[in-house]
């Protein structure tokens, strides 16, 4: 018997036989050792070889002739396997074995994907040390996607990519939401699991996209054209990206038309307090909680031979965005959570006596803006010598209601299609039993845009897994600043974009998590009782068990009737509650001008809001970043935030 180890010396055989610069057939690399098939599907097998070569692949027992296609790609189907294993898949050429699968189980296969929530490792979730040791489970199989990025589609796995046996060393490190639900749902079918994570913590929606699918979209056509040009003239595209952010900042009425590259000494700068380093901790009062752009600039001299040399600028490391100009002209803009940035500029760009750097830096979480160090802040001419740019700052505050400019395209979680090309790429053609969501809170500044985007994500995975594929989106719970004022929704808009898809998709459902959020922990780390939501509506989306409240409770219908609204809600198990108060907390009634709190109360299971004699067009509930939500049904499932028409 053959395994995986032995390959490389079985193939080199087969290669002496097929000629020396032929290359032995092979399976996509998302097929290996330990991993789970789809069950109860037609098993489909696929792989590269040399165009037109002609080899054996075989499923246990069972054989079966393939000749590769003039693109070198090949493909075979064999009939179903019922659950259960242990099965080898093999690879023959001319009675040799170039590659050889042992340990392959048959169950049911879940893809695991989005940002830092889901890649959550189970090292860090409550009871960590105790919930790693009893992660030892022979029938649920881990595949860990590495993180990488291209900007072609791969076919190849990133790194070392590839299938493990669950066990506490390979567990630690892997999703703590998709092993959860993972060895919940084998627990509650009798099935293995083999479960495949794909996630990077901070990444926005649009980079996990096919660039085919999303690039044919009007609002995203401008951005994937210019990753196309990226691909072949990296110069050209930062130009048109430098000029597309000046004119964004520019039409942008916060900043009133200004436009601080052209003229860096225009209005008043404040020297940087001390080093450079997260500005919070400036001691500018204004800035204490600032999350947004900061202008940062700073002087060197040159004499006229100095000046006539090229250089190399380095601005050290920011956090996260820069978009950097030296005398008036972009030279350079990199996405990276403090890395260091370095930019070549020509010699006509400077010129004798002052120069000017400007930095416009962006930051929206955490530690954030320009912090050195100060060796890693200097010019480098192009004859060896160097000036330094460690002292000399001044700054001057963004103000928050300016908006961020979109960042490039290729950025590499930030931008577009290049998860997709290098982490989910790979994956396309097998077979899987449905795929579980958890991102969203990079893209929760712009929610209104999310609802076609995360409709573009499900229409790409079923392209790519199976036309009827179920997707489980995990609603963002709550976190950040506690909501005071009605009618500023804040992740409300992205929770209600995510509730739309739902509601329209019935291959699509919302697991509801409101109730689990921590206001000041982004990363909650009790992933047990969020998977447990995600195992409820996987249950009832993919394994078909009637529950009718899956999502919990959900507003169905509005009717007015004089002075008081009445929301029907469908879902309901044992009746609805309200928690820590008589009232429905939370209700906002909202006409084309403005949102007001207003009164609720629980009547049976209908909520009746009181809107005196004033014009409502429609209901809202449980909005804010971080809003106190008390309507709950019996079972103890939050009714989730929503918007709904009044009738």
């Amino acid at each position: 018997m053959f395994t995986s180890k032995t390959m490389m010396a079985c193939g080199a055989l087969a290669l002496i036989g097929l000629g020396a610069h032929a290359e032995a057939p092979k399976l996509a690399s998302v097929f290996g050792d330990h991993m789970v098939i789809q069950r109860d599907a037609p098993v489909r097998l696929f792989g590269t070889a040399d165009p037109g070569a002609e080899f054996i692949v075989s499923l246990d027992a069972a054989s079966t002739p393939v000749r590769a296609g003039r693109d070198g790609r090949w493909w075979v189907e064999f009939p179903e396997l019922s659950a259960g294993g242990s099965h080898e898949i093999s690879v023959t050429v001319e009675g040799d074995t170039v590659q050889a699968l042992e340990d392959v189980l048959s169950g049911d296969v879940f893809l695991c994907s989005g940002q830092s929530n889901m890649e959550y490792p189970l090292s860090r979730v409550t009871y960590a040390e105790r919930e790693v040791a009893a992660a030892d489970h022979s029938n649920i199989r881990l595949l860990q996607v590495e993180k990488d990025l291209s900007l072609a589609p791969n076919a190849d796995l990133p790194g070392d990519s590839a299938w493990a046996v669950t066990t506490p060393e390979t567990a630690a490190g892997f999703s703590a939401v998709c092993y959860y639900a993972g060895r919940a749902l084998s627990e509650a079918y009798d099935v293995p699991v083999g479960l495949i994570n794909s996630s990077w913590g901070g990444s926005r929606i649009e980079p996990w996209i096919d660039g085919e699918i999303i690039g044919a979209m009007p609002e995203h056509a401008e951005q994937v054209a210019l990753l196309e040009t990226y691909k072949t003239d990296r110069g050209a595209a930062a130009k048109i990206y430098s000029e597309s952010w000046q004119q964004s900042w520019r039409d942008d009425p916060a900043t009133e038309g200004t436009a601080p590259w052209e003229d860096a000494d225009a209005d008043e700068w404040k020297p940087v307090p001390g080093t450079l380093r997260d500005w919070r901790k400036w001691g500018d009062p204004e800035l204490t909680d600032h999350l947004g752009m900061v202008w940062h600039k700073v002087s060197f001299d040159l004499t006229p031979q100095q000046s006539e040399q090229a250089a190399t600028i380095h601005i050290g490391a920011v956090d996260d965005t820069d978009m950097t100009w030296l005398n008036g002209t972009a030279i350079g803009t990199t996405f990276h959570w403090g890395g260091l940035r370095t930019y070549e500029v020509s010699a006509d760009l400077l010129k004798p006596g002052k120069n000017t750097i400007l930095v416009n830096a962006h930051n929206d979480y955490g530690d954030g803006g320009m912090s050195g160090p100060a060796s890693e802040l200097r010019v480098e001419l192009e004859d060896g010598s160097s000036l330094s740019l460690a002292d000399g700052w001044a700054y001057r505050k963004v103000d928050s209601a300016v908006s961020a400019p979109k960042p490039a395209p290729w950025f590499t979680i930030k931008g577009y299609t290049m998860l997709h090309n290098a982490m989910i790429a790979p994956l396309s053609g097998i077979r899987l039993k449905g795929a579980i969501w958890y991102q969203g809170e990079s893209n929760a500044g712009d929610g209104v845009a999310y609802e076609s985007l995360l409709d573009l994500l499900v229409q790409d995975w079923r392209a790519k897994f199976g036309a009827d594929l179920p997707v489980a989106v995990v609603q963002l719970p709550r976190y950040g600043a506690l909501p005071t004022e009605a009618g500023k929704p804040g992740w409300g808009v992205i929770r209600e974009s995510m509730r739309r898809v739902a509601a329209r998709d019935d291959r699509v459902a919302l697991a509801v998590t409101i109730d689990m959020g921590d206001p000041v922990d982004i990363h909650p780390p009790n992933k047990l009782a969020v998977a447990e939501r995600v195992v409820r509506v996987m249950k009832s989306l993919v394994y078909g068990e009637v529950d009718a409240g899956a999502s919990g409770a959900v507003a169905s219908r509005t009717v007015r009737d004089g002075s008081t609204i009445r929301i029907a809600f469908e879902g309901v198990e044992d009746g609805l509650v309200t928690v820590s108060a008589g009232n429905v907390i939370g209700m906002e009634l909202c006409d084309a001008d403005a949102c007001r709190y207003a009164s609720a109360k629980l009547d049976g299971d209908t909520v009746v809001v009181q809107a005196e004699d004033e014009a409502v067009s429609e209901v809202r509930y449980c909005q804010g970043d971080s809003p106190l939500c008390n309507l709950f049904d019996g079972t103890g499932m939050p009714a989730g935030p929503f918007w709904i028409a009044v009738e």
